[in-house]
């Protein structure tokens, strides 16, 4: 189970936990901070709820993360939160974001509290970060939500497109990216104007791209079926060596990870074909 009273420090992505995790002690949460607000420093904590709070003589309404000896909190009006008139802040309930520290409170040590401003600490990680966005670069991702045929993701601070079909090189593996996933990813080229694409598997070896093995017409081969899309098998022998079979010549259909022995027959664009033998 995750730790939730966790603090991580870092400026790579919203929601990041890729730096050791920080944990405020009695003895040390005061030096943090003063040190966090000083340095201007974006924190990321994941907040559980929303509550009234009395803080510096006024009354306001606050999401709040619990780090054990002290909360962090986080105004829900737009130039703190970033978030839109229409939406609700409960949204970023159960959600790590980020944060500087604005200001904090330890006079009642029951209550000690540390206001982080979101929409300060977004435009931290996009002036690190702008730079990098470019096609081609190598980025942090976090996966922040889901909407039709792709994931929503946080990159340096910048919402970005990942197309579903740009999660994984395997087409069942798809739909299995989970809210809070970081992952490296690579910026992608769009015609979009102020839109960000990036790509986690043009980071990762296509088992789908062609073999530059060459292997005569007639030659028998041992392949495990990879999928099974248009009335076509696409069967894997080794990584980069996918070929397409014609099932019309067997007895049953095999299921995904069967293994079936091909002769193939010869070379196309999209790879080597065959038939099943036996």
């Amino acid at each position: 189970m995750e730790n939730a009273r966790a603090i991580y420090v870092n400026t790579l992505a919203e929601g990041s936990q890729a730096t050791e995790p920080q944990i405020l002690t009695e003895d040390n949460v005061l030096l943090a901070a003063r040190g966090w607000k000083r340095g201007q420093t974006v924190i990321h904590v994941k907040l559980l709820g929303i509550e009234p709070k009395m803080v510096n003589g006024k009354r306001n309404t606050y999401l709040f993360g619990d780090q054990g000896v002290a909360k962090v909190i986080l105004p829900v009006a737009a130039e703190y939160s970033g978030l839109a008139q229409d939406v609700d802040p409960f949204t970023l309930t159960n959600h790590w974001v980020c944060g500087v520290v604005e200001d904090f409170d330890f006079e009642d040590e029951g209550n000690r509290v540390i206001i982080i401003n979101r929409v300060k600490g977004l435009e931290r990680l996009r002036g690190i970060n702008a730079e990098r966005l470019r096609p081609s670069e190598r980025v942090h991702a976090v996966i922040q939500g889901k909407v039709r045929g792709a994931y929503i993701v946080n990159v340096g601070g910048f919402s970005a497109l990942m197309p579903k079909a740009w999660y994984d090189w395997d087409n069942e593996k798809r739909d299995e990216g989970t809210v809070g996933e970081e992952f490296p990813v690579q910026v992608r080229p769009t015609n979009v104007k102020d839109r960000i694409v990036v790509s986690r598997c043009h980071l990762m070896e296509n088992p789908n791209a062609p073999t530059s093995i060459r292997v005569e017409r007639g030659t028998l081969v041992k392949a495990k079926v990879a999928y099974i899309q248009g009335g076509l098998l696409k069967a894997d022998v080794a990584l980069g060596f996918r070929v397409s079979v014609d099932p019309r010549n067997m007895r049953a259909i095999p299921k995904v990870g069967d293994q079936v022995t091909v002769r193939v027959l010869g070379m196309r664009r999209n790879g080597y074909y065959g038939i099943t033998v036996g």
